[in-house]
């Protein structure tokens, strides 16, 4: 299982909507606004890194999307 947290940044104004649109993606567990150099947080599960890097560009292309950054959990 591959799981992960996908830091979003936005444009101004735009957090809202892209927590509603992550909401609604299969693999998705938790999606929410934060303070800091991000806007939006991702928590995502699923069972194969491809999927993984297919939800991240799906995200990056919405609307309002500046950039992305996923950190995937490691088990050591």
């Amino acid at each position: 299982m591959v799981l992960a947290c996908i830091l979003i940044y936005c444009k101004p104004g735009f957090a809202e909507d892209i927590v509603k649109a992550v909401r609604e993606m299969k693999g998705v567990k938790r999606v929410f606004k934060v303070l800091g150099s991000c806007d939006v947080v991702a928590e995502y599960e699923t069972k194969t890194l491809e999927k993984l890097g297919i939800t991240v560009y799906e995200i990056a292309k919405l609307p309002g999307v500046i950039s992305t950054e996923t950190l995937v959990e490691t088990i050591l």
